[in-house]
Parts: C-alpha cells; structure tokens; sequence
C-alpha cells in the first residue's frame, strides 16, 4: 500500500482543477473569434452591395460583324433551300471578299439603324443579296440602290426623284426608307420575318395572294410553303445562308475580315451648290469614294434646292471642311419647276425655251417615251450642270479603274505630249485617245493616269475570262453577250440553275474562236 504527501495530494488537486477549467473553456464558443467572423462577414456583404452598385460599363464590341451576329433575331430554320446556299458560298470565297469590301463604308450606319429601331440585325446583310452594297446598282425594272427601291416605292417612302438627285442612292435616305417599310411589312404579316422579307423582295400584294390561294387549300400558310417564283423562294434562304456565315466563317473553311465597329462616314452641310470632283481632288479624296458616298446626286454637281449636305470619310472630314472655303462659288441655277402641258407642246419645243434637254425631262419625270398628252404636269429641271474639267478627269479615272484588264498605266509629267507618251509606251497617239475617251485638243495634267497598253477582259489560257455579276444581269443575258450557252456557264462554274448567281459573283466563261 503506497502513502502519499500531504502536499502531493494537494498539488495533484490543483492540477486536475486547473485541466478540468481549460478542458471546459475550450468545449465553450470563442466570443472574440464569433465576433471577427460575423465583422468579416459584414465587410463582405458591404463590399458586394458596393460593386453592385457601381455600374458596369459594356464593353465595346470592336469587330461589326460581331455586333451584327449579337442582334440576330431571325427563326433558326433547316431547309434544303438554306443548305444549297450555305455550299455555294462556302465555295466562293472571293465573292464573300468583294461583298464584304463593298459593304465596308455603309454597314455601320445600317446595323445602327436597324438597331435603334429594334429590327434584327440580320437585315443589315440584305443589301448584300440585293445589290452587294453598290449605290449604283440597278435591276431591268429600274431599281436602284443598295435597297434596290423602285420608283413608286420610293415615292412612297419619300425618296425624292428628279434632275438632280435620287433619294433611292442616297444611302442615309433610302436606309430610313428600307427601316420604315420593313417594320410596316412584319407589322402587316404578323411579326412573321421571312414572311416580311419576302414581301420586300416580290411586294405584299404577291404575297397575300399566296397566303389566300393556300389557305383556301387547306395548305400551309408560311413562307416556305408558298407558291411564289424562283427568285423570292431563293430571296430568303440567301439571306438566311449569308446569316449563318458571318456568324461561323470557319465552319464553312471561309475567312472574314474585320470591319471596324465606328462609323466610317459623316455628313457635312454645304450652303452652295459644289463640284464634288473639285472638293474631292482639293481635299486629297479619291473621287471616287466621294461619289459612292453621295451617290443620291446624278451629277457632279449638287443640288441647288437641296439636300444641302455631304457625306464625307470621318478621317476626311477636316480637311474635307476647311477646303470648303476656298472652293470657287458656282453661280446658282435655277429649277424651272412645273408646267402643265398644253396642245401642240413637245419634250422637244420645251427643252429648247427652259435651257435643258429632252433626256433632263424624261429623268426629271420617270418618262419612258417622248409622248405627252394635255394637261399633263412636268417637273421642269433647269440650267444643265457645269460641264467641269475635274469632273471629267474624275470620270476618266473611275472608268480606267472600273474596267477589268491588264492595262498599263503612265503617269502625265510636266512637258509631256500625246505623241512623247505614245512613243515612249510602243503605241499610236489614236490608241491612246481612243482608250482613254480623249480628243486630240484635249490638253494633259501632271499627275493625270493614262492607259497605255490595253486588254479589254483579261484572258487565261488563250480563252478563259472572268466576268463579274452586275445588278439586272440575267443568265440569259450574260450568254448573250458571250455568245455562249446557259448551260455551258451553270457547268464551267458548278452552278446547279440562276437561283444561285448573285450580284457581284465572278463567272468563269471561255470564250469561242469566233470571239
């Protein structure tokens, strides 16, 4: 038996008490440790509720197709029309380069405004199966533009139509046409789009009345069971194919380049009629993206009633604007305005007593033939434009450059002569004004391009050339000029019928010994 000290016993006391005392403090919550937590936890709840409150700017999307592909709104659709569609233009990989390109100086300002009036953003591709984004475009039945507006219809919307100036190229005018129609078509077909898009290729009418003949059938009643023509029942799925290209340029092996997201033009008020060809070589433009821009202008000069603004590249605005002031003042010219036909009156008699011509009054007026009857109301266009030499110049030098060849060029220098040049390049005088449209009192700039060795189509393998689709072509009319068959040119592109040849499309035609 072991006897303890006293001592001992009271030690080993003390030390179970104080093991007991902490033992129990640590089975009890840490108060100072609860009261950090829920301070945490505060600070993290204020801190939420502040970026919550701090607004989160949206980031700019800086590629416009990308923007374009954002706004989609259209129906995902599966049809054997859209999937023809998609083949071809995954095997056209230049035609989507060109559209592209052409688009490039109208897209943002489009997209935009179909944005701001919430349409899908689908329809900014539609100038693309209507007219490839070229101002100067123009169908059989007079169409014109990138919206491609027929005179009435244009008239409806407001488009302005005479001597000087034709709202349907007027690509900030005839966009607020093409916004205001397409909305009144989805309204007037229920929100049905390719319903609407539709009509604005074959008119509402057209198809109404296809609706009712399938309705009275007991048929289906959208678009793609309609009875409408060729060229509306491929109107829409061209649209719907294009869509889904920008949206995945790789899934069909084809490359798109970026267009940048901000505006590419503005517009600039002028007070004055100018020669737009002189502005342009003052301010350092290419005339000829002067004259894409303001194509709603018929001539060089601008109209003296109005619209009195330009559109002008936003990096050349300011220099575009400064030269303004010292371009020298045109004398204004008058519109002789309405008159009303009287017996014995011809275009004739009534071009020679206002100053104008017969073709003035017949643009000024939509007039098809020289005939007029009693009572009839003209619009009377006035003085004829100044006959500028820089408007010829610019002409000269759109027309060298619209012309597919291997032509060479030469650039007039100081002392130059038709017949130094013509010497210097193995050519005739003739030749050179023949193939530049000159006379031979023509007198020649420095800086001026002249073609000095032509070829009017360029030819490959003796007689191979490459024609590019024009707005108003028909097959038919391309193996007319070519003197070849429609069939020869479906098979030499792999091309299944005319549905699916576009404006601005390349044919590969090969011509005949005879040609």
């Amino acid at each position: 038996m072991n006897h303890q000290h006293p001592l001992f016993k009271l030690s080993a006391c003390l030390l179970l008490a104080v093991t007991m005392l902490v033992a129990g403090c640590s089975s009890l919550p840490d108060k100072s440790s609860e009261t950090a937590d829920v301070k945490t936890k505060s600070i993290k709840k204020q801190a939420k509720k502040s970026v919550a409150k701090t607004p989160v700017e949206p980031q700019q999307v800086t590629n416009l197709w990308d923007e374009i592909v954002d706004g989609y709104g259209l129906p995902e659709v599966s049809d054997d029309r859209v999937s023809k569609n998609l083949r071809w233009l995954a095997n056209n990989q230049r035609y989507l380069d060109r559209v592209a390109l052409q688009s490039r100086p109208y897209l943002h300002y489009v997209t935009n405004e179909l944005k701001a009036n919430g349409l899908p953003l689908e329809l900014a591709l539609l100038p693309i199966v209507e007219s490839a984004y070229n101002p100067f475009a123009i169908s059989p039945s007079r169409a014109l533009g990138i919206w491609q507006f027929m005179p009435q219809t244009g008239r409806n919307f407001g488009l302005a139509q005479n001597h000087w100036y034709d709202g349907r190229r007027d690509v900030m005018a005839s966009t607020d046409a093409a916004v205001r129609y397409l909305k009144r078509l989805n309204t007037m077909f229920d929100g049905d789009w390719f319903l609407a898009v539709a009509a604005y290729n074959a008119g509402e009418g057209t198809v109404r009345r296809a609706i009712d003949r399938n309705r009275k059938q007991g048929k289906k009643a959208d678009f793609w069971s309609l009875p409408l023509s060729q060229q509306t029942q491929s109107y829409v799925p061209q649209l719907i194919a294009l869509s889904k290209v920008i949206a995945n340029p790789g899934k069909y092996d084809l490359e798109l380049a970026a267009i940048p997201n901000n505006p590419y033009f503005t517009t600039v008020n002028v007070s004055s009629p100018i020669d737009l060809a002189q502005a342009a070589r003052m301010a350092e433009i290419d005339p000829k993206e002067l004259r894409n821009l303001n194509a709603g202008y018929n001539r060089w000069i601008t109209n003296p009633s109005g619209p009195h603004q330009l559109l002008v590249p936003v990096a050349d605005a300011a220099q575009f604007t400064l030269t303004l002031d010292k371009l020298p003042q045109i004398k204004p010219m008058q519109i002789a305005g309405d008159y009303k036909v009287k017996s014995g009156d011809t275009l004739g008699a009534l071009a020679k007593r206002y100053g104008t011509s017969v073709a003035a009054i017949q643009a000024a007026n939509n007039l098809k033939s020289t005939n007029l009857r009693v009572g009839q109301s003209l619009s009377i266009p006035g003085q004829a434009p100044v006959d500028s030499p820089y408007a010829r110049q610019a002409e000269q030098e759109i027309a060298q450059r619209n012309t597919k060849n291997t032509g060479v060029y030469y650039t007039v220098k100081s002392g130059d002569s038709f017949w130094t040049i013509a010497k210097s390049n193995g050519t005739s005088v003739n030749n050179l004004l023949k193939w530049n449209d000159l006379s031979a009192n023509a007198k020649l700039k420095p800086g001026q391009k002249l073609l000095v060795a032509n070829s009017a189509v360029t030819q490959k393998d003796g007689n191979k050339i490459t024609y590019q689709i024009k707005s108003g072509d028909t097959l038919n009319k391309i193996a007319n000029k070519f003197a070849v068959s429609t069939k020869d040119i479906l098979s030499w592109n792999k091309v299944k019928n005319e549905s699916y040849i576009h404006p601005g499309q390349e044919l590969t035609i090969y011509l005949s010994a005879k040609n």
